[in-house]
């Protein structure tokens, strides 16, 4: 059997095709609320791609990564450079349900912090549902500590990178 071709790019809300891609992929992704209020809290059922834009990437500061297999995208995931530039904040991971548990999540984590330590930052954040153990177990995995809970609830985690 031949083996799948995993592939990692990114990708950006600013142009009209790649846009149309992301819709189609996040629509057909968040077709059950639990899977969208896990990913993104702060957005509402069902899902709208005008107002997840208009939520998360209005402003140039992102880097949208994603993966593939066998050139259908799979996952996404969002790095947000915070404002100081001291930091970054990852956000939207997001995997196909028919491809969980494959250690897709953590190949665009690394990549994403790949990125990062290029971009000569040390910290990491990101926020995670307290009712997704799943979440929390992979970033507890891989070197994310609970730093307490966000204004929404949420528990924020941080990563300290060494460049």
């Amino acid at each position: 059997m031949k083996q799948p071709k995993i592939s990692i790019s990114t990708i950006t809300y600013y142009k009209k095709e790649d846009i149309r891609i992301l819709n189609a992929c996040l629509s057909n992704w968040f077709t059950d609320p639990k899977t969208l209020h896990f990913t993104s809290p702060n957005m509402t059922y069902p899902f709208n791609l005008k107002k997840w834009i208009s939520i998360s990437y209005k402003e140039k500061n992102n880097k949208t990564i994603i993966i593939k297999i066998d050139n259908w995208i799979v996952g996404h995931l969002s790095i947000k450079y915070e404002e100081d530039q001291k930091s970054a904040h990852l956000f939207h991971l997001i995997i196909d349900s028919d491809h969980l548990r494959k250690g897709l999540a953590k190949k665009l984590i690394d990549f994403a912090e790949g990125i990062i330590k290029k971009d000569k930052i040390n910290k990491i954040t990101l926020n995670v549902v307290r009712k997704n153990i799943v979440a929390l177990k992979l970033y507890e995995s891989i070197g994310y500590t609970d730093k307490g809970k966000n204004r929404f609830g949420s528990i924020k985690m941080e990563k300290l990178l060494i460049n």
